[in-house]
């Protein structure tokens, strides 16, 4: 008889922690540089006047209750869910509406003056930015980052909000010679330093800036003329350093060009082809895996959580070989369409992550509706593929301009970055 009870109870105990709903993670900050993920606390090597690209979001505490509430959450809350998102989460409780909805999100950077940062982009919890290094002389530096997500609780009587706060710090060893005077995401100057020389390099600078922002913005229209206004200043920075020389023999300045201003513009090209490329394989996986479901609800064998594992994992694999830039070129160059009627995890009411469905068919109905939907909108999204492709050709004729100047230059150095 205690052998029953014992049993009876170890069955109770197996079932309930199959289904219970996981502990929401301690907030925290997913963080790369130059597509590279890094580690709180971690130190990065860099060079002085190195231009770098940083990408973090705010993962854990109250977003993982609403991106997936199948993981996190009560299993209640499935009886009577309204709505889902990345954002908001809608369910009823007792017949009253309640929800969770993020109200804010805001990114701190914080550095000790040596490093500037600027923030380019802020998406949906992800935040972008630029990191500049300086040339002065210094060795140590660090970045600290801390995001705030502010999340709201309402169910028509009662409001209350909830801060979710995270930090990540990254060290940042500088390298690099003394000798280098100035520096910016494109030049070097090492040697004497002189003010003329100087305002000519930000003329420069600010010129290469001009272009990549035309060229991402397809201005094509005032693109030839910026070309040509850098092809002056660079001109004149030659006559200018010639005349120096020549009044003073012992003047010595080398300069060097890094990269050309339309590489930014040629890496997104790059980018958003092999993003095309993905979406004609889309299709057959959407029919596949599709035909693949409706097997099973048709089946009379009862549908095991791995075989629904093995469908989402066949996006979320198709996902990871995307750019890590891939939603914020889909944002720039494919406006009008939606991000998150793309990915496979704005649909999912669980964390793939862990692997662990708790409501089957809370699963099984959100995965006809991530099909139904792809199969609605993939086609105006290859369509928005191709014409953009089309658009970008041009891309290739005013790079190879930049590409032929920049190569006859013989009074300073230029490296080209793509080899």
């Amino acid at each position: 008889m205690k052998r029953v009870a014992l049993l009876g109870f170890l069955i109770v105990y197996i079932i309930t922690g199959i289904f219970a709903s996981e502990p929401l993670r301690k907030p925290f900050i997913e963080l790369y540089i130059d597509g590279v993920q890094m580690i709180d606390g971690s130190s990065l090597q860099v060079n002085k006047g190195d231009q770098l690209s940083l990408f973090a979001q705010i993962r854990g505490g109250r977003s993982d209750f609403v991106r997936y509430p199948d993981t996190y959450a009560d299993s209640t809350i499935f009886e009577n869910l309204v709505s889902k998102s990345f954002t908001k989460l809608i369910y009823s409780v007792n017949g009253k509406e309640t929800q969770w909805e993020l109200l804010d999100e805001k990114i701190k950077f914080e550095t000790d003056n040596q490093i500037r940062l600027e923030l380019i982009n802020n998406l949906n919890n992800k935040h972008e930015a630029d990191v500049f290094i300086p040339v002065k002389k210094v060795e140590k530096s660090y970045i600290k980052v801390t995001i705030s997500s502010i999340w709201q609780f309402s169910d028509g009587t009662e409001k209350k909000q909830e801060v979710n706060e995270a930090v990540f710090v990254l060290h940042l060893d500088i390298q690099g010679s003394d000798n280098v005077w100035f520096a910016s995401p494109n030049i070097r100057a090492a040697g004497k330093k002189h003010p003329e020389i100087e305002q000519k390099l930000i003329s420069i600078q600010d010129s290469y800036n001009k272009i990549e922002s035309l060229l991402s913005s397809f201005d094509f229209n005032h693109l030839q003329a910026e070309i040509a206004n850098l092809r002056r200043t660079i001109q004149s920075l030659q006559e200018k350093l010639e005349s120096i020389r020549e009044a003073d023999p012992l003047f010595k300045c080398d300069i060097s060009f890094i990269g050309l201003p339309s590489d930014q513009a040629v890496a997104d090209v790059t980018d958003y082809r092999i993003m095309a490329d993905a979406w004609e394989e889309l299709p057959p996986l959407i029919t596949e895996q599709s035909e693949h479901l409706h097997q099973l609800d048709e089946s009379d064998k009862k549908i095991k959580r791995r075989d629904l594992l093995s469908i989402i994992k066949t996006f979320t694999e198709w996902q990871k070989e995307l750019p890590l830039n891939a939603e914020a070129l889909f944002n720039s160059y494919s406006q009008g369409l939606d991000w998150h009627e793309i990915t496979i995890q704005s649909y999912l009411s669980f964390n793939p992550d862990e692997e662990r469905i708790n409501n089957l068919d809370k699963c099984i109905e959100d995965l006809h509706r991530y099909f139904d939907d792809r199969e609605r909108n993939i086609s105006k999204e290859q369509y928005m593929f191709n014409y953009t492709l089309t658009r970008m050709q041009a891309v290739k004729i005013f790079d190879g301009m930049l590409m032929g100047f920049f190569s006859t230059i013989n009074f300073a150095k230029w490296e080209n970055t793509r080899i």
